[in-house]
């Protein structure tokens, strides 16, 4: 249902041209190749080792969220 009422956002959006056509294409690329490699790693990789990974992006985003916060780079 989030991605039926998504598209029509988007497609809102996009005639009103609040949305960057040339931004938003490689976005939509990545996320859709990411979602599939993310899908068929899932069902290999096991749960400790998937925890680390997540523990791991999770921890650097937090640093870099400080980090920028620090230093006032919003």
């Amino acid at each position: 249902m989030i991605g039926v009422t998504a598209a029509a956002s988007a497609g809102i959006y996009l005639g009103r041209g609040y949305i960057a056509p040339g931004l938003a294409a490689p976005v939509m690329l990545g996320v859709l190749a990411g979602s599939l490699a993310g899908a068929r790693m899932l069902v290999k990789i096991r749960v400790p080792v998937l925890r680390l990974v997540f523990v791991v992006v999770i921890a650097a985003l937090g640093v870099e969220m400080i980090y920028s916060g620090a230093t006032g780079r919003l």
